[in-house]
């Protein structure tokens, strides 16, 4: 989004001022034009003085006001000029920037709305109109402000931009990218569109285009920071994490504070083992801000969403995604007592801190937190507690036809020792670090002199488990994955490789018809590709972890057991491109989403049926 123009703001005022106006209010105007804001408010505030009364001198007090950023003096400005010209159109236009300009965009708009029906030739009202409507996720009201400024200059670049940045967030990408190439057109070195057209390439999963449009963006903006920062992204996803931290690093010279910068870089040094860095950036960024708060219009429900800074927390944005819900998301180990309490109004509590190894640092928050919470409140701490890896294969113990391979947890500094002295592990073993997802730092140890060898991971604790080869007679290993709404199970996705770490983006689906296929049977029905028995203790499961949202990844043994790799909260689901070779997912995909925004309406509803 672009300034809000403030000499053409200027420009209009200083038009409507009476012809014969006081030849000092004019040496103001100019001393305003020219940027000397001191000069100009002196005189301002000496007319103020003489003429309490005009609104006129009121408004130019409340643009300069802004212009020097005292937001608050600029509001009172200009609902004093208001009061005495309520239907003044520039005076109105003013507030509506002057409001825009303090971030209140809601009312903005309504302010913009009044402007545009006094005057709808001027372009940068409904572009500013537009903005604001964007600011509060209204993007499709925006779009038709955004088309008002095209009607009358069709060749207004900041408009094909921003229409493309409204269409990313109605996931439009066919749209936002036709507007983005548009502003480029017209402007060819407009850094913000180059970095919007990488946004669009980035979400179609066109990486190296992404990373061209970013490059582009930064050949044309060197200090463009958002560029840095989603080129970094893009290095993330990729596991360059060389590169990622150098964008990240070179975005934080430009902007300290950005929250989202610091958690990458953090994340980034967990995975390469350097813990005390990391929480240097996680302090920096949450003890300044513990708490965050969606801005969203009209939201279906507001829900309170429990975080850890760390690794381990459930996957949300497809959960409980930002334009049904307004989120409240509080990272437990900095947010207080006090802020707690005094949080705005919610409807439900979500627990996301998914992963048992996250969860002592943040319990005692959490735990005073619930024992005092009014609300439905999902996932119990005391459940997600007993999901620690450790811990499963006595939860599940009562479980036919299933098998959970023996778990040791300890401390890292005297890890391959206890390995070694514990009679229950038999090599081959798999040894991963606390905290650890998706494969991450996951070895599988041959024998006793290859454990002597390894160079474990900077973490304080260690686990360590039984390797049980699942593979199927084909001589591929198959993970299965079942998400738990309620504690009833819904199939998620089969992913096929012939790696004993089965992983689905690793694991070549989409190039293999046949897989596909298989998937789509276990999809279809899961008990006539599981087998009876295994389809009651995939359910067993269910029942026994007792949480309202968390999951279980899992292969079948030949002999028609059930291998569980693990089972917990922190399982992520999302659907897939509607037109791309998986979509065949979307539809099971719906299911599940489906069925958590039921639990969660009953819930709301018994709660507001039956209030405690």
């Amino acid at each position: 989004m672009t300034p809000i123009d403030t000499a053409n703001q200027l420009s209009k005022l200083s038009d409507s001022l009476e012809p014969m106006r006081d030849l000092r209010l004019q040496e103001g105007i100019d001393l305003h034009f020219a940027g000397q804001l001191e000069q100009a408010e002196s005189i301002y505030h000496e007319l103020l003085k003489e003429n309490p009364r005009s609104a006129d001198i009121l408004c130019l007090c409340g643009v300069l006001a802004m212009q020097c950023g005292k937001g608050e003096d600029a509001v009172n400005f200009m609902q004093l000029a208001l009061e005495i010209q309520p239907n003044n159109p520039t005076l109105i236009l003013a507030f509506a920037n002057i409001l825009r300009n303090q971030k209140q965009y809601g009312d903005s708009s309504q302010w913009y709305e009044r402007a545009v029906t006094f005057d709808r030739t001027n372009k940068y009202a409904w572009f500013n109109y537009a903005c604001a409507l964007q600011q509060i996720r209204k993007y499709l009201e925006a779009l038709r402000c955004y088309e008002e400024v095209l009607k009358l200059d069709s060749q207004f670049a900041p408009a094909y931009n921003d229409m493309a940045a409204a269409h990313i967030a109605l996931k439009q990408f066919e749209q936002a990218e036709r507007s983005a190439k548009l502003a480029i057109s017209i402007k060819p070195d407009y850094a913000e569109a180059h970095n919007n057209l990488g946004v669009v390439y980035k979400n179609q999963n066109r990486l190296d285009e992404a990373i061209e449009c970013y490059q582009e963006a930064l050949r044309c903006k060197g200090d463009y920071a958002m560029a840095m920062f989603n080129l970094g992204a893009i290095h993330f996803i990729r596991k360059d994490f060389d590169q990622a931290s150098l964008m990240f690093r070179n975005f934080l010279e430009f902007d300290p504070d950005q929250i989202e910068a610091h958690q990458n870089l953090a994340a980034i040094l967990l995975r390469q083992g350097k813990p005390s860095e990391a929480q240097k950036h996680l302090d920096y960024a949450y003890k300044k801000q513990p708490i965050f708060i969606d801005e969203l219009e009209h939201a279906n429900a507001t829900v309170l969403i429990l975080w850890s800074s760390g690794n381990g927390n459930v996957p949300i944005d497809h959960l409980w995604p930002d334009h049904y819900y307004r989120r409240i998301c509080c990272m437990m180990e900095y947010v207080s007592d006090e802020q707690m309490s005094d949080l705005p109004k919610y409807d439900i509590v979500f627990n996301a801190i998914g992963d048992s190894d996250a969860t002592v640092t943040t319990d005692p928050t959490v735990n005073r937190f619930r024992e005092r919470c009014k609300k439905p409140f999902l996932n119990s701490p005391l459940n997600i507690a007993k999901t620690a890896r450790n811990h499963i294969p006595a939860l599940l113990s009562g479980i036919d036809h299933l098998v959970c391979a023996h778990t040791l947890c300890c401390e890292t500094e005297s890890f391959k020792q206890t390995v070694l002295n514990t009679s229950e592990l038999q090599f081959p073993i798999i040894i991963r670090p606390a905290g650890s997802h998706g494969g991450e730092h996951l070895l599988k140890v041959e024998s006793a002199t290859d454990l002597h060898t390894v160079d474990l991971f900077n973490s304080q604790v260690y686990y360590a488990s039984n390797y049980v080869d699942s593979r199927s007679a084909d001589g591929y290993f198959r993970k299965y994955r079942v998400i738990f709404i309620n504690r009833q199970a819904f199939p998620y996705h089969l992913a096929i490789s012939q790696n004993w770490i089965v992983h689905y983006q690793t694991a070549d689906m989409q190039g293999n018809q046949w897989k596909l296929n298989e998937e789509r049977a276990f999809l279809e029905d899961p008990c006539a590709v599981l087998g009876d028995n295994a389809m009651k203790a995939i359910n067993q499961i269910g029942r026994i972890l007792d949480l309202d949202y968390c999951g279980v990844d899992f292969s079948l043994l030949p002999d028609g057991r059930v291998l569980v790799f693990e089972a917990n909260a922190t399982m992520l689901i999302h659907g897939e491109a509607c037109e791309g070779v998986l979509q065949h997912k979307n539809h099971y995909v719906r299911k599940i989403f489906s069925a958590f925004n039921q639990h969660v309406e009953n819930l709301m509803c018994g709660f507001n049926d039956h209030p405690k």
